[in-house]
């Protein structure tokens, strides 16, 4: 930088920052659908998993069944944690939402094109985690989740 001849450089001058939108003052509804659907399909994964995880575990399965049992218990528990994020309007609880939808997603394509799944539920589950995140990406929820 050049010196003003007083030995000291000159002042930085601020940078402009447009203002943000406040926060609305009520919950928008697209908020409530969001984390409700989040935070029930969550709970479901987590009992669906643990059914997984006892069923294997009495009849003696592979590690790596219980293993996937494992995982999906997890991955519900932190989809019921992003839907509760989301509610309350933690910006990290949006991102994580939104990160569990890409998850789910890629898993729900790994398990179609290792034919673990049917044509008909890869499709289902690809357009509900597909419609979460353009829910979660849309303006309201963005504005609620500062």
């Amino acid at each position: 930088m050049a010196d003003n001849g007083t030995g000291r450089k000159p002042p930085l001058r601020p940078r402009y920052r447009p203002p943000e939108p406040e926060r609305p003052a009520t919950r928008p509804a697209s908020v409530w659908v969001v984390a409700l659907l989040l935070v029930l399909f969550g709970a479901l994964g987590a009992v669906i998993g643990a059914l997984v995880v006892e069923d294997a575990v009495s009849h003696g399965e592979e590690a790596r069944v219980v293993a996937a049992g494992v995982f999906a218990m997890l991955l519900a528990g932190t989809q019921v944690v992003a839907g509760v994020g989301v509610f309350v309007g933690w910006a990290q609880g949006r991102v994580l939402a939104m990160l569990v939808c890409v998850a789910n997603v890629v898993l729900v394509i790994l398990a179609a094109a290792t034919d673990r799944l049917g044509s008909g539920q890869s499709w289902l589950a690809v357009a509900f985690y597909g419609a979460l995140l353009f829910g979660l990406a849309g303006p309201k929820i963005h504005a609620w989740c500062r």
